[in-house]
């Protein structure tokens, strides 16, 4: 085992000594500095528009999901077209384009194809293939996108009616 010791003791001495000695290239640290021009000032207030948020516009196949004061989602039913129109209530009546279902401060446009929510200056549109249905105080929408579709069953929080 002393050999073993003899051989750690000469490595370890061998690298001191030769990081002692300063072998191999040693290089200077050098500081540079460079002119600045400016001058201190006062914090600048953001822009008139970074400090308002502007209305929420777009497309949101969530829609009434995202304004539980207006409406609130009771269910949801995902899969295929098929499988979707299957849970749909017998007694549930489609609403023509031109219908407006209103709740609370909310009001709800359906066109031939989609669905568009208006909320004060917001407007989201839930995309094609978006239907509305009723069912006794219960709202349905129904949508469908290529192989998948989607059943949103909703409850009104007050007022209005389609």
């Amino acid at each position: 085992m002393l050999p073993y010791y003899l051989v750690a003791a000469v490595l370890v001495i061998a690298a001191v000594t030769i990081v002692a000695s300063g072998i191999g290239q040693r290089r200077e640290v050098r500081v540079a500095s460079v002119p600045a021009h400016g001058t201190p000032s006062p914090p600048r207030h953001e822009a008139a528009s970074t400090l308002q948020p502007g209305p929420v516009t777009g497309e949101a196949p969530w829609a009434l999901s995202a304004v539980p004061e207006c409406f609130r989602q009771a269910s949801a039913v995902h899969g295929t077209p098929a499988f979707v129109a299957a849970r749909l209530p017998g007694d549930a009546r489609r609403l023509p384009p031109g219908s407006v279902v209103s709740a609370a401060d909310c009001r709800l446009l359906v066109g031939p194809a989609t669905l568009t929510l208006e909320r004060g200056g917001e407007r989201l549109v839930v995309p094609r293939e978006a239907r509305a249905y009723v069912e006794g105080e219960r709202l349905l929408v129904l949508r469908t996108a290529g192989a998948t579709a989607d059943l949103r069953v909703y409850h009104r929080v007050s007022g209005g009616g389609p």
